[in-house]
């Protein structure tokens, strides 16, 4: 049996930068006038198909903003992260973590477009290692991708926020630029599936900034 939880969310130096299809370019959106991020979100979960769902309580994420403002850097931090197994409750944690329940991710975000001209973000996380109960441990890799909710496209603001969502261990949207992205999970016991992730935030920028869609 195993449990995951990714993140979410997107790499230090440590790791390659994520690169995108050649055709990408012509459906990427900028983000103008912001450097750097921070934020919290709520309750999250994360579930593949025929396994425990893992929920987090709540979360904070901090980035950065790379030249060009199309990617960056970010870093992802959920509490209060557990599972439910034969009616008991084990806490999940991140291999490594001194926190039992405390699971932490960092990666690669692209802002792009997903669909209608909807600004959306990929994030590419660094492969993660989720332990739950202290015995039962499940590696997390791949891709996910969500939506922007605001601001809207040309509208200036502080405040940048973004929603996730899985459903049936799948994610909602799962296909850019012709390409199929999506979370996947192996287990302690050599088991692997698709997984999907429920989470949203609202983060916040010293500056201004603008998302630019065209």
């Amino acid at each position: 049996m195993s449990q995951k939880i990714m993140l979410l969310a997107v790499a230090m130096a440590s790791i390659a930068m994520f690169v995108l299809p050649a055709a990408a370019s012509a459906q990427d959106i900028h983000l103008e006038g912001v450097t750097s991020f921070s934020g919290s979100g709520l309750s999250s979960s994360f579930a593949s198909q025929g396994e425990p769902t893992i929920t987090c309580e709540s979360s904070d994420v901090e980035g950065t903003v790379a030249a060009g403002g199309t990617t960056g850097n970010i870093s992802l931090d959920f509490t209060g992260c557990h599972t439910t197994v034969f009616g008991f409750t084990a806490k999940c944690r991140t291999s490594g973590s001194p926190i039992d329940n405390t699971i932490k991710s960092s990666g690669v975000f692209h802002l792009i477009t997903i669909s209608s001209g909807k600004p959306g973000m990929l994030i590419t996380p660094v492969v993660t290692t989720i332990v739950c109960a202290g015995i039962s441990n499940t590696v997390i890799s791949g891709n996910v991708l969500g939506s922007v909710t605001s601001p809207a496209c040309g509208v200036s603001s502080k405040t940048f926020s973004t929603s996730f969502t899985g459903t049936g261990g799948l994610q909602v949207h799962t296909s850019y630029t012709g390409a199929i992205y999506h979370l996947e999970e192996v287990t302690s016991g050599g088991a692997g599936g698709l997984a999907g992730l429920t989470w949203s935030s609202t983060m916040f920028s010293s500056s201004s900034g603008v998302l630019t869609c065209t």
